[in-house]
Parts: C-alpha cells; sequence; structure tokens
C-alpha cells in the first residue's frame, strides 16, 4: 500500500480543491487553497476542515478591512467520496464577517437539521438538546482532527 501524505489525500477526496495547490496552515488549524484576486482587490480562498466522518468547506474572502464568510458546505463521507449534507451561503446584501465562532456555530446547526432529518426519515425521536450535543462534539472533532495526525 503507497504511503500517501494527508495533504495528498485532502485534495483527491474533497470534490471542492480538485485542481487547487493545497497548503496546511497549523495556526488556524486549516487546510488552505489558493487565493484569487477580483479587481475590487479582494482575495478569496477555500478553507478545509476534516475528520474521518465529516469536511467542512469554508468559502472565505478578504477584503480592505475585513475576512467575510461567503458560504459553508459540510460534507459527509459515504464510504467512497464527499457528499454534501448541508450548505449555508452569504454575499451580497446579506454578507457576514468571518469568525471561527459564528462559522463553527453555523456548521453545528447545519450538522443537527441534518441529523434530525435522517432520525425522522427513520419514524424515531431524538430529543433537540441530544442532537445538538452530538453535533456540537462531531464538530469539535473536525476542528481537532488535524492536530491528532499532524
Amino acid at each position: 500500500m503507497k504511503n500517501m501524505t494527508i495533504s495528498a489525500v485532502a485534495a483527491k477526496a474533497l470534490p471542492a480543491l480538485s485542481g487547487a495547490s493545497v497548503t496546511f496552515n497549523p495556526e488556524k488549524n486549516v487546510y488552505l487553497t489558493l487565493g484569487y484576486t477580483s479587481n475590487a482587490g479582494n482575495t478569496y480562498f477555500k478553507a478545509v476542515r476534516f475528520s474521518d466522518r465529516l469536511a467542512v468547506h469554508y468559502d472565505i474572502g478578504q477584503g480592505y478591512c475585513h475576512t467575510f464568510l461567503n458560504g459553508i458546505t459540510l460534507f459527509a463521507w459515504d464510504g467512497q467520496k464527499a457528499v454534501i449534507i448541508g450548505k449555508r451561503t452569504w454575499g451580497g446584501y446579506n454578507w457576514c464577517c468571518f469568525s471561527e465562532h459564528f462559522a463553527k456555530n453555523q456548521t453545528i446547526l447545519m450538522l443537527k437539521d441534518y441529523l434530525n432529518g435522517q432520525v425522522k426519515a427513520l419514524g424515531q425521536y431524538v430529543d433537540e438538546q441530544q442532537l445538538l450535543s452530538f453535533s456540537r462534539q462531531m464538530v469539535e472533532d473536525v476542528h481537532n482532527y488535524q492536530r491528532r495526525i499532524a
């Protein structure tokens, strides 16, 4: 079996990164793609965190005065590839400044909503607080995963 670097695995396993150069930023604990700069002077890039169960893909822009969040896509592994299980976008009139806290909370809510849908599809019931707590732990695992494998 051929030994691959985690960066190579991330580049192959996450569809949003195909064809992009990926680097790991240990200070932010995130994989980053190369950015491109628009005519307006804003630089746009993608940031990715993942665990053995989930991947979180952030669309981020760096403007003159602030960093902003354009979107979050939440992926789950289906055994062979990443499948989108949640997506939120901002921009235009409803743009928002990027903050780790906001991005993490939005990811937790997306995962909770997805899991709640799966529970309902199975004809079952799980307490809202249990769903929220479980989702929070899974997202924390995503944020801590690179530290465990680095």
